[in-house]
């Protein structure tokens, strides 16, 4: 048979489990470095208040009654008010700091004159206080006028906080460490979580899952919509819904398929009996043979056609009833290969088996016969003219395996379970009579398989040794010194 082409599948979206743990964990994640930020933040204008605070003291305490004249006097004060984190000078209106005492530290920074400098042109413009990254250091610059007499000055305040910032930064370090911890301790058990809280939905859909055309009756199939979840008690309803609605409908199709096959059947026996009737009044010479002939062949195409319409439609509704019984199978292939090699025109062979022992298992006759009817068909439509169709039968302890066997293009590997499915054509080959073409049904070999399982057997295709199609149909073997019962239809 030749390749059919395979659709193509849309890429999965993720799974809801996925896409609520990547959300939690960015949720905690982002939560953390919020907080982190926030700490950053609540640390800086905690520095700031600190340094204000600090700076109005200092110069309160330099600006207490008596209020300095001049540089000089504000030198001294600073005596008292100096200490190991803040350093305090006082600037000229031409921006000449005065030198403080003995106890000036500028904080590794340099000499006084060029860290006043280059601290004035950096504060130039700024809001009091200013931040500033000195050598490694972090810093807060303040800077305060006063009066000296007729003229203006300065005072400069320059406060060390990079112990604060060192230990800030150790925090939000340790911060960071316990995030991803607490962010992998919460993805394992958020999956833990997860699992038990959309358990109900993998129950659903098994449940879902074990909802199968045409094998059940629909109507008993519902969810009991009470028994679920809040949140999916609206989807069982619509399931349910939708349910009746597909019951009714099938309901109707099954109705509509057995009644149609039941009033097609009258017809066409009608036709192939005049078609045969006229064809033995008529000399096989005369011109009207060969219309009356394929009248008569595509008759009976068609009443094989009813006939599988029938069967389905019955099993649908579960009224499909099969006989049976022992059957020997050589029988049984002689009777197909007498039938069928009528219209085969020679391409039909019937090899002998070599079994030691008969050939004997369950089954229904009529059904077997019209299930090797199918796949001589089906071989005949997927086969160019002239390719041998082999029938045989071999076995082992346990079964009997029936062969319809072609050298044609074959089933590719993809295909082979799905040519059985309900409407599913193969294209013909190359050199397939005009007749033949488009002319399946895409129910026989359903039908073959449907049949096949009421017969406690199985039916499938594997490839031919050289190319080709071997279909094959396998039944439970009755040994003749240990017979078994009859399984059941």
């Amino acid at each position: 048979m030749a390749e059919q082409p395979v659709p193509r599948r849309r890429r999965s979206r993720a799974s809801i489990r996925r896409q609520l743990q990547f959300t939690s964990l960015l949720v905690i994640l982002t939560g953390y470095g919020v907080l982190v930020f926030s700490n950053g933040l609540i640390a800086s204008k905690v520095r700031r208040d600190r340094h204000s605070q600090t700076v109005f003291e200092a110069h309160r305490e330099l600006m207490r009654a008596p209020v300095p004249r001049s540089a000089e006097d504000i030198q001294a004060r600073l005596e008292r008010v100096l200490s190991p984190g803040l350093l305090i000078w006082v600037e000229t209106a031409a921006g000449v700091p005065y030198r403080t005492t003995q106890r000036e530290n500028t904080f590794g920074l340099g000499p006084l004159g060029p860290l006043a400098k280059q601290l004035a042109l950096i504060a130039r413009g700024q809001n009091n206080p200013v931040w500033l990254q000195l050598s490694g250091g972090s810093f807060l610059f303040s800077t305060l006028p006063v009066r000296l007499g007729e003229s203006g000055a300065l005072l400069r305040y320059l406060e060390d906080f990079s112990s604060d910032v060192k230990r800030e930064r150790n925090a939000q370090e340790l911060l960071i460490a316990v995030a991803v911890l607490t962010a992998l301790l919460t993805s394992g058990l958020m999956r833990l979580a997860l699992d038990r809280g959309l358990s109900p939905l993998g129950r659903l859909s098994t449940r879902l899952e074990d909802v199968t055309l045409p094998t059940v009756n629909l109507s008993t199939e519902g969810l009991q919509v009470e028994e679920q979840p809040l949140e999916l008690q609206q989807i069982a309803a619509a399931f349910n819904d939708l349910l009746g609605r597909l019951a009714t409908s099938w309901e109707r199709q099954t109705a509509f398929a057995d009644g149609v096959a039941h009033e097609l059947r009258t017809p066409i026996t009608l036709i192939s009996g005049y078609a045969q009737r006229l064809r033995r009044q008529i000399p096989a010479s005369a011109p009207e043979s060969r219309p009356l002939a394929l009248i008569e062949s595509e008759s009976a195409r068609m009443g094989r056609l009813v006939t599988d319409l029938l069967d389905i439609a019955r099993d649908d509704a579960g009224r499909l009833d099969l006989a049976l019984r022992e059957l020997d199978l050589d029988q049984e292939l002689l009777e197909a290969y007498e039938r069928l090699s009528t219209y085969t025109t020679g391409r039909l062979r019937l090899i002998p088996s070599e079994e030691q022992e008969p050939l004997r298992a369950w089954g229904d006759a009529d059904r077997l016969q019209q299930c090797l009817t199918n796949l001589v068909e089906n071989a005949l439509k997927h086969t160019p003219v002239g390719c041998p169709i082999e029938l045989f039968a071999d076995g082992n302890p346990r079964e009997v395996v029936v062969h319809v066997r072609d050298q044609g293009p074959g089933v590719h590997p993809g295909d082979r379970r799905r040519i059985f499915e309900r409407f599913v054509r193969g294209a013909p080959a190359s050199g397939v009579p005009a007749n033949l073409v488009g002319s399946g049904s895409g129910l026989g070999l359903s039908v073959v398989k449907l049949l096949m399982e009421r017969m406690d057997g199985t039916a499938r295709v594997a490839e031919t040794p050289g190319g080709g199609a071997d279909f094959q149909l396998k039944l439970r073997r009755i040994n003749p010194r240990q017979p078994g019962d009859p399984p059941s239809a």
